[in-house]
């Protein structure tokens, strides 16, 4: 358990002061939680603290990465240029059916980059194949082995995952079975399963559950209205994705017709539209749809940097926040983004919305930042202890260094955080009140020894990799003609920039 530890003399980040020049204050941690904000608290209140010296520092609440997949972390590196359904082919079959040993390797990957990162809670959104309680075990293990704090959501479909491709059942049998024709089994089981498992490890310190149904276009409408059950049962929240890419938009329009071309209208009539709702992506989603999300309290979580990687074009911003709908921010995949950093999160989400209007304003450096972490709170129903350090929140804290040269000279704290750090900065990094960074050395496992581990086994995944590669490479003809078919047909919502041949 974590004692009483003094985070001394600190430039305290408020959301709601000065974000420019934050002031000094002295942050007392007692057990998980912040219990004091103050300058110069007194000695009998701090008195057997742990001192850690925050002078020339830059005091921030723990960054908060809404949309994550811990399953492909060792593939990073391996993708550049490949739109969605071409990425999925490659990346399903890595994913599945693993070594617990190399389970545990791909979280405690992931986690340590996002701590490393300042990234102190990881919305894991799992692609858990076998749906197994070793696998689960496995899983939470390791993050509580690292010390990062989890919300966990194994992902649950019983559509199978050949129905991401638009018009798949053009595709030959070999071809469709290369892209998924199974399911993790019935609804119900799957749902059961979530319930035991909630039940047998319930959510504690530093974990947290959430319900994560793969999308609309893979989900019945009983899986979803068990998810929604569920949900409710447990208070819990709900993470999908929708409307990632323009094919998906099509598969509303053509295959969900009767719920007037719309998953939010189809997600509505399963009663998932509600404030647990996150839908991650949320690119090719239109204006109309956004009102109903914000009517709904339910939110977005944006992946710019891995929706421009994988060719999905970019999400609304302006507009999502014309409606008034809720964001979150997320990296999404190792794989789809290679990195998990809410630093470039942040600042795409600036930067996309400047090339989103050419008039000035608004400043959006402590919105990005707000976004990233109580907004990314609220996504998880935990504004009310997580995203802000308050006195009774939970003790997630991140140091920046102002010796850095992002902060050279010193301006503004969240302009420059947002446009300048890169993580770099980062010394120190609490989470739940344990130091699981000081002084840049990870404190919770043997990083060395983690990495001789990862070495290993990727003389192995490697050639796998490759063999997939090679195998698979029949079904590209397939995968062309159906993504080219997606961008003949027209559809009146424009989300790429500069090549107008595609704005139809």
């Amino acid at each position: 358990m974590a004692g009483k530890i003094l985070v001394k003399g600190g430039l305290v980040y408020d959301h709601d002061g000065d974000v420019h020049k934050p002031l000094a204050a002295d942050i007392l941690i007692e057990n998980s939680t912040i219990s004091a904000i103050g300058a110069n608290l007194p000695p009998q209140q701090t008195s057997g603290a742990k001192v850690l010296d925050a002078s020339q520092h830059i005091v921030i609440p723990g960054l908060i990465n809404a949309h994550y997949h811990s399953h492909d972390t060792l593939c990073r590196g391996l993708f550049e240029e490949l739109p969605l359904e071409y990425w999925l082919l490659y990346t399903l079959p890595l994913g599945g059916n693993r070594s617990k040993a190399e389970v545990r390797l791909r979280t405690l990957v992931g986690a340590l980059e996002a701590m490393r990162c300042g990234i102190t809670t990881l919305q894991d959104m799992l692609g858990l194949i076998p749906f197994s309680e070793e696998n689960i075990d496995t899983v939470l293990d390791a993050y509580a082995e690292i010390g990062e704090r989890v919300v966990f959501s194994p992902m649950v479909s019983d559509i199978p995952a050949v129905g991401m491709i638009r018009n798949s059942n053009m595709l030959p049998p070999d071809i469709q079975e290369m892209l998924g024709t199974k399911t993790l089994g019935p609804a119900r089981e799957q749902i059961d399963f979530l319930h035991a498992q909630i039940r047998r490890r319930p959510a504690a310190g530093t974990l947290h559950w959430a319900c994560g149904p793969f999308a609309p276009q893979r989900s019945s409408p009983e899986l979803l209205e068990m998810c929604a059950d569920l949900a409710e049962r447990h208070d819990l929240p709900v993470y999908t994705h929708v409307y990632e890419t323009r094919a998906q938009a099509l598969i509303a329009r053509e295959a969900y017709a009767k719920y007037g071309g719309s998953f939010m209208n189809y997600m509505k009539s399963c009663g998932i539209l509600n404030r647990r709702l996150n839908i991650a992506h949320s690119v090719w989603i239109t204006r109309e749809e956004m009102d109903m999300m914000a009517a709904a309290d339910a939110g977005a979580v944006l992946n710019h940097n891995s929706n421009l990687k994988l060719k999905s074009g970019v999400a609304p911003i302006l507009d999502m926040r014309e409606a008034g709908m809720r964001v979150g921010l997320g990296c999404d995949n190792c794989s789809g983004s290679d990195v998990q950093n809410m630093f470039q999160s942040m600042k795409a989400y600036c930067m996309l919305a400047a090339v989103s209007d050419p008039a000035p304003g608004p400043p959006l450096a402590r919105e990005a930042l707000r976004n990233a972490t109580l907004g990314s709170a609220r996504s998880a129903l935990l504004d009310d202890r997580l995203g802000a350090i308050k006195q009774g929140y939970k003790a997630d804290l991140v140091l920046l260094d102002l010796n850095d040269t992002a902060y050279l000279p010193y301006n503004s704290a969240a302009r420059q955080i947002v446009y300048t750090e890169t993580g770099r900065g980062i010394d120190h990094v609490i989470i739940d009140g344990r130091v699981v960074i000081e002084n840049r050395k990870v404190t919770t496992i043997d990083e060395a020894a983690l990495r001789d581990e990862v070495r290993s086994l990727m003389k192995n995944f490697i050639p796998e990799y490759d063999r997939i590669v090679k195998e698979r490479s029949v079904a590209l003809p397939y995968l062309l003609q159906a993504h080219e078919s997606v961008w003949a047909s027209p559809l009146k919502l424009h989300r790429f920039l500069s090549r107008t041949r595609y704005d139809s």
